[in-house]
């Protein structure tokens, strides 16, 4: 059981690795595959694992089925649908109204197999789950952005089901108010009833996340509190949850049970199978009423596994156990593989159940307390590889963070605010009081949390490790989980270093690394040296908050200690947006006022500000763009930020014999302002690249812009086609070109 649930783990994620997917006729291929393995069962494994591949092959197909048209896109189409899930309210600056929701729209002629939508509505509407509407809407397919290593906006849309998103238009109709039975609307009318109760506590967000699985009232200092001391499970409905909760209603039941005396009830159900199926019943409302998102999905396929065991009276290894419960949630959905929770679910639990089979001669009490300290041990140390390769940083203190906030949360904190959910709605004074203890208990145990989130030294941050690294850690850790006494434990120590201790691959003297990453509609761009970093524009930032500065940026310069120049060519949001959070994330070491006529040299690699001089005259803040050249052995680039025909003709008359360059990033993205004629000559690129956002409302790169570029045999990249373009300038001349989409790419990417 154990190898077969690991073939056909592999099968699935040998499926994740494709750039496209084969036809899926070659699923006729399990028929024969079934007749192999009944006559030679030696081949029971390759089977498993063919089985693996094309159920996900099968189960990713239905879902790129729903691919929207290409010649409606971008257009305005009328769709008629219901709201599912919770919609996300976005309060702007201006204190205007969005909306993000998922929408199921019918089918219609022009969408015939619409599956779900992805929708943003600036609008002051006050939407509900359930609810039907007629929306006219301007739809798109899911296209984020790609950069090395970073966050894949398309991977987490194709994982939720959902490959299309848009934005509605102002024409909209309400056709009906959700069913009283609608779960969502359930969800809804819980949620504001707690929000109703708490007023404006800080806890109200976390209890709201733990009563129903709705995270968007956490506050974004909350969550990167979490984030810092590694207790953002607790507010995810996860394995623990649904698994206590499983526990309490078998616990109430044999309370009951012994205090009614309710034997005779049991003549035909034994009492350890009756009790095991109220706890599943009582898991299974959680989950529901937790919006039966995929996590949920999975943790409740878990519990089940777990409490079969005691319905079918049948024992089972606790292995055999896990295996059983990962083969379920793959066939469930194979995409589950996509999503980091599904990892750290089951390595945590697998860390557990490793650290976990060894006898003591403790006290009950004793061995109780010891069990939890090494299960938090084997936790925190067993998922510190994945974690790090995830998401590039190890928080310190999550280990006596977790050891303190599980068992308040799980014995206090949770049933509290479950029980006072509960009864909220039917007695609310009660149900009140109990969700105010809970947040005054909860607002104990953030003090302490807090606490922790605020040591500098609390978070350890690296670059994203080599693969071959993660291995040996994981080795190591296996080593050092093993019983005490066991010989040697201490080699474990050496197969983790080369996690920590493999440095990245960094520019030579006199190269240049150069970078134009993908931020969308914007501009940002990270040039290195042997020992120097600069960053130039940092790109947009997002009314909701979101901003390309921390997404994006910084995520990009994990791993490194400083940033030595921070340039930001002019004033525009789509450049200057992500700045604070670069120096809010970062040590910067000087921000630079760009003035014509400034020069330094980096290792070899001189810099020169070409534009704007020095009381500088015009009425567009586009043409005081920052103009910034760099000059190593290898080549040339030349970054113009907005600059239009006004300073373009300026420095081709007074700058020209400076312009000359080997890579061009395009003035203003490609508009019809800029990109003379007579700068491009002066410039005279052999690469020329446009940092885009897909579907722009502006049409950028313009096509007349794009052909004359292309007039001069100029090779033409885009953020758009390419995600983030790199190249490297050395001794040897201009490398080939990094493209973020053609390496990274999947079969979900358009």
């Amino acid at each position: 059981m154990r190898l077969a649930a690991l073939a056909f783990l592999l099968g699935i994620l040998i499926c994740q690795t494709l750039k496209f997917l084969p036809d899926t006729r070659w699923t006729v291929l399990i028929f024969p595959l079934i007749i192999l393995v009944w006559v030679l069962p030696r081949f029971r494994l390759l089977f498993f694992l063919l089985l693996g591949f094309l159920w996900a092959v099968w189960r990713a197909d239905i879902i790129l089925a729903q691919k929207l048209p290409k010649d409606i896109e971008g257009q305005s189409i009328t769709i008629t649908g219901t709201i599912i899930g919770l919609p996300r309210q976005v309060q702007y600056q201006d204190n205007s109204c969005g909306w993000r929701f998922n929408f199921a729209p019918l089918p219609s002629e022009k969408l015939p197999n619409p599956g779900h939508l992805r929708l943003f509505w600036l609008s002051e509407q006050s939407l509900r789950p359930g609810q039907q509407w007629q929306l006219t809407v301007r739809l798109k397919r899911a296209h984020g952005m790609l950069n090395h290593g970073l966050f894949d906006y398309s991977k987490w849309l194709f994982h939720n089901g959902i490959i299309t998103t848009g934005t509605v238009q102002d024409n909209a109709s309400l056709l009906s108010q959700p069913l009283e039975f609608n779960i969502d609307n359930w969800r809804y009318r819980l949620a504001k009833a707690i929000q109703h109760s708490l007023g404006e506590l800080p806890s109200t967000g976390i209890l709201i996340a733990l009563a129903v699985g709705e995270r968007q009232w956490v506050s974004q200092e909350q969550r990167t509190v979490l984030e810092r001391t590694g207790t953002a499970h607790l507010i995810a409905i996860s394995g623990l949850h649904i698994g206590l909760i499983a526990l309490f209603a078998m616990a109430f039941f044999w309370v009951i049970r012994r205090g009614l005396r309710l034997n005779k009830i049991m003549y035909w159900l034994p009492a350890p199978q009756f009790a095991a199926l109220l706890s599943l019943l009582a898991a299974f409302y959680y989950a529901l009423m937790a919006g039966f998102s995929l996590p949920t999905q999975r943790a409740f396929i878990m519990v089940t596994v777990a409490v079969s065991g005691i319905i079918f009276a049948r024992r089972m290894a606790v292995s055999h156990l896990l295996a059983l419960a990962l083969l379920f949630v793959l066939l469930w959905n194979p995409l589950s593989v996509l999503s980091a929770g599904f990892w750290l679910t089951f390595g945590a639990v697998a860390a557990i159940l490793y650290a976990s089979q060894r006898k003591t001669g403790l006290s009950p009490l004793n061995k109780w307390g010891v069990g939890t300290f090494r299960m938090q041990w084997a936790v925190t140390l067993g998922l510190f590889p994945i974690v790090l390769a995830i998401f590039g940083y190890i928080p310190l203190t999550s280990f006596l963070a977790n050891i303190v906030a599980i068992a308040w949360v799980s014995f206090v904190i949770a049933p509290l605010t479950l029980l006072g959910t509960a009864l909220i709605l039917v007695l609310p004074t009660l149900g009140s009081t109990l969700l105010q203890f809970a947040a005054s208990v909860f607002d104990a145990l953030w003090v302490f949390i807090d606490w922790l989130a605020r040591f500098e030294w609390g978070v350890w941050q690296q670059h994203t490790p080599p693969l071959w690294t993660v291995f040996t850690a994981m080795v190591g850790v296996a080593i050092l989980l093993l019983p005490r006494g066991f010989p040697a434990r201490w080699l474990g120590i050496l197969w983790i270093l080369p996690i920590f201790f493999i440095p990245p691959a960094h520019p030579q003297r006199g190269e240049v690394w150069f970078t134009l990453l993908d931020v969308g509609q914007g501009l940002a761009a990270v040039i290195r040296t042997e020992n120097y970093v600069l960053v130039y524009d940092t790109g947009p930032k997002f009314c909701s908050g979101f901003n390309t500065g921390k997404a994006v940026v910084v995520p990009f310069l994990r791993g490194i200690q400083q940033l030595d120049k921070l340039l930001i060519s002019h004033g525009d949001n789509d450049h200057i947006g992500g700045a604070q959070s670069v120096l809010e994330n970062l040590v910067v070491d000087e921000v630079l006022s760009c003035q014509s006529g400034q020069y330094w040299r980096w290792d070899g690699v001189d810099f020169q500000i070409l534009h704007p001089p020095a009381n500088y005259v015009t009425k567009k803040r586009n043409d005081r763009s920052c103009v910034l050249k760099v000059t190593s052995a290898g080549g040339t680039l030349l970054l113009t930020g907005d600059i239009e025909k006004t300073s373009e003709y300026y420095l081709v008359g007074h700058h020209r014999s400076d312009l000359a360059a080997d890579i061009l990033v395009v003035p203003h993205h490609g508009s019809q302002t800029s990109s003379t004629e007579s700068f491009i000559d002066a410039v005279n690129p052999s690469i020329a690249l446009f940092s885009t956002g897909y579907l722009n409302r502006f049409g950028h790169p313009k096509k007349e812009i794009v052909q004359r570029y292309r007039r001069r045999n100029i090779s033409v990249w885009d953020t758009v086609s390419a995600g983030a373009i790199s190249f490297r300038l050395s001794a040897a001349g201009i490398s080939v070109p990094s493209l973020a989409r053609e390496e990274m790419r999947r079969y979900w990417h358009d």
